[in-house]
């Protein structure tokens, strides 16, 4: 057998019904699957690194999910803890339920967290559970992350009270930290801030608090820029250290398409331009496998995200109506003007796999015609927000209506159901608000509700605003209140 994983039981797929009614000690127990090897005619005693990651979960080198009846839970799911996360801590060994859900976290919800998902690179499955399994608050975070996703896959109902113990020490521990008068906050502390943002985005009010995700998001904000050295540590460039490029991209990503989403008017992203300096020297065209497109790109959107929201506050009016008279002045026309032909000279650069590829993946498998279409397609997305929401253009547009169709043809470069999907949301919501043609929206509708299936409630909520667009004929940025479109 290999001695790169360590077995602990099978997932069933069957409901948590909760503490105090669930039996958390038998919840993985059950024979080893090698006892069953149906799904590999390999002999027992070959083992090598290949059947190791595919056959227990590690590896999914088309990047496609399981089309069988069923999906991820179509077969009973062996458990295989990689090593080199061992010893694990108390809370994990001692629960078998908690045992499950770091298993679930691994295996299936840091899949749908990327694009493109290398089982070696993808900071989800190697860096995250790392840094949870040396830190308890962000152990919990990442089962309580676990348990909120798995429930929403089986559609089965979230173990409320669960969570709820998990999450208790939490914000009182980061209040803590925020005391800290010399600011000296861990990379642990950052983790579970911009954790707290991301689970309230794909799960609202999971903890029994009514904390809307851009709250959350204001803290990680806060912790990052306050902390001496940010995110770049003694580092000349922040990319050279794997965790703080892990943690920059996740929030930046948060961050910048919170604000597209029409995150608090006062908020600024400023603190991301401090970065740009790193990037443009190494990686400018690196296509960020946590965000899905170049690191180019990220600033170009946080640019315009800064003009919309300004845009937008004289644009739509206190009646949420948008102001049918309003046009940019000179000056935010030619900034917007300038924006536009760094968008259109970014998109035809020529990118490459990041970092964590590079240095832990397979650069080889790397699925260049997918990255390329995602990458495309959130350029063509930050154009549509430039045209509409900054130079004010209508929605019939042909600068408008050429930039969705190529959004289109993007999705068609993408195989339904797979890791890229899940993270296509800003453009697929993009495309569909300004889509005119009934053959594209059906289309960008077909493409929600598969990618609904990945157990994001984001999605959903997305795609609900965008019907009532259609429904409506308004602009969405007058009928969105809490919705994350990424």
């Amino acid at each position: 057998m290999s001695t790169e994983a360590t077995y602990y039981g099978i997932d069933r797929g069957f409901p948590d019904h909760d503490l105090g009614r669930n039996d958390d000690i038998s919840a993985i127990s059950g024979s080893s699957p090698l006892l069953q090897r149906e799904f590999t005619e390999a002999p027992f005693d070959e083992p090598s690194d290949d059947l190791f990651w595919n056959e227990f979960g590690f590896g999914v080198e088309t990047n496609e999910y399981n089309d069988e009846e069923g999906g991820y839970y179509s077969k009973a799911v062996p458990i295989y803890i990689p090593r080199n996360l061992e010893p694990l801590p108390a809370k994990l060994m001692d629960n078998p339920m908690n045992i499950l859900y770091f298993h679930h976290f691994l295996n299936h919800t840091a899949r749908v967290l990327v694009p493109y998902d290398d089982p070696h690179s993808n900071p989800f499955r190697t860096i995250l559970p790392q840094m949870a399994v040396k830190n308890d608050n962000l152990l919990s975070l990442l089962l309580a992350y676990s348990a909120s996703h798995r429930a929403r896959v089986l559609n089965h109902p979230e173990p409320t009270f669960r969570i709820a113990l998990w999450v208790d020490d939490i914000f009182p521990a980061l209040r803590q930290a925020l005391s800290d008068p010399d600011k000296n906050f861990s990379d642990a502390n950052l983790a579970t801030a911009i954790m707290l943002a991301s689970l309230e985005i794909i799960s609202p009010k999971v903890f029994g608090y009514d904390i809307p995700w851009q709250r959350h998001l204001s803290l990680a904000r806060e912790l990052i820029t306050a902390r001496p050295g940010g995110l770049r540590g003694l580092q000349s460039n922040f990319r050279h250290n794997l965790v703080y490029s892990f943690l920059w991209s996740w929030a930046a990503y948060l961050d910048v398409i919170g604000s597209l989403s029409g995150g608090p008017r006062g908020s600024s992203l400023a603190w991301i331009f401090d970065y740009e300096v790193d990037d443009i020297v190494d990686g400018y065209d690196e296509i960020d496998c946590i965000m899905g497109f170049t690191t180019r790109c990220i600033y170009l959107l946080a640019k315009i995200a800064d003009l919309a929201r300004k845009c937008d506050a004289e644009r739509i009016g206190d009646d949420l109506e948008v102001r049918p008279d309003w046009e940019p002045s000179e000056e935010v026309f030619e900034q917007a003007s300038k924006i536009e032909s760094a968008v259109t000279e970014s998109m035809v650069q020529s990118p490459v796999p990041c970092k964590h590829i590079h240095k832990k993946g397979d650069v080889e498998k790397w699925d260049r015609r997918e990255m390329e279409a995602t990458n495309e397609a959130f350029h063509w997305a930050g154009l549509v927000h430039l045209y509409r929401r900054i130079m004010g253009k209508p929605s019939e547009d042909r600068s408008v209506q050429t930039a969705v169709q190529k959004m289109v043809e993007c999705f068609l470069r993408i195989k339904p159901g797979g890791t890229a999907e899940s993270c296509l949301l800003f453009p697929m919501f993009t495309a569909g608000c300004d889509a005119r043609d009934e053959g594209q929206r059906a289309l960008i509708l077909k493409r929600f509700l598969t990618a609904e299936n990945h157990g994001m409630t984001q999605v959903h909520n997305a795609r609900r605003l965008m019907q009532k667009v259609w429904e409506t004929d308004k602009p969405w940025e007058t009928l969105v209140s809490t919705e994350f479109i990424g």
